[in-house]
């Protein structure tokens, strides 16, 4: 009961965020729900919510994304979703909880570093874009990276959203692509899967319609945020639970 209450609870959030600004879905899904269950079985399940959720804000907002800066990073992208799946069957989920934020952590340091050559190291294409797909496929949390990248463009908001959600639906079309070529079967989220992609679905429509009705600059900060402090609070937890 308590776990499908969570799940519930963190659908809604993720959903609405994912509609208003794009990203944090998978992110927020994969703390809340490793909690009760293994990330290896998680993964999967997850990032097909996201594909799903995203089919009717990708046919909205596909005009309005900036490919030129999207296609390099969707190159660097795919060759870091192979890494990532074999890390995902490979290491243990104490270990993938620890790397995988850790890593996260480590970009969002370098962005903030006063040496401009640093900051432009952690601004690399081929880095964010590579990372991000490891990440997306080992833990389905690597949008941060590509989050971050974009946050330092010239584009408006709603270009910055239309792009995000544009690179998350192609990411995530190759990740579970990827994941059902290994495992030969769709994964789902336990207990009510349709049920909970409904929600997750309503979610993010909500969540683009609050953006259609008003654009808040903080909303998109605060949920930058809130994925940075979600990472770190998992590094924490995983940390603890390695040496406990």
């Amino acid at each position: 009961m308590v776990s499908e209450s969570v799940i519930v609870g963190t659908l809604i959030l993720a959903g609405l965020i994912r509609g208003y600004t794009g990203f944090g879905f998978s992110a927020l899904m994969i703390v809340a729900l490793s909690i009760f269950y293994p990330v290896a079985d998680l993964v999967p399940a997850i990032l097909l919510v996201d594909l799903l959720i995203s089919l009717p804000l990708v046919a909205t907002c596909w005009k309005q994304a900036e490919f030129t800066t999207l296609v390099p990073l969707l190159w660097a992208t795919m060759l870091g979703i192979p890494f990532g799946l074999g890390l995902l069957y490979a290491l243990s989920d104490e270990l993938l909880k620890v790397l995988v934020p850790s890593t996260i952590l480590t970009l969002a340091f370098l962005s903030r570093h006063p040496s401009v050559v640093v900051q432009n190291l952690s601004q690399s294409k081929l880095l964010c874009g590579f990372t991000s797909g490891w990440t997306t496929s080992a833990v389905s949390s690597g949008g941060t990276p590509v989050v971050m990248y974009m946050r330092q463009q010239a584009l408006s908001n709603t270009v910055k959203r239309a792009s995000l959600i544009c690179y998350f639906f192609l990411v995530n079309c190759l990740a579970v692509g990827g994941n059902y070529t290994i495992t030969k079967q769709w994964a789902m989220l336990p207990s009510n899967p349709v049920v909970y992609v409904l929600i997750a679905l309503l979610s993010a429509l909500a969540g683009r319609r609050l953006f259609i009705y008003k654009d808040f600059e903080s909303i998109h900060e605060v949920a930058f945020y809130l994925l940075i402090a979600v990472s770190s609070g998992t590094l924490i937890i995983a940390v603890w639970s390695l040496f406990s």
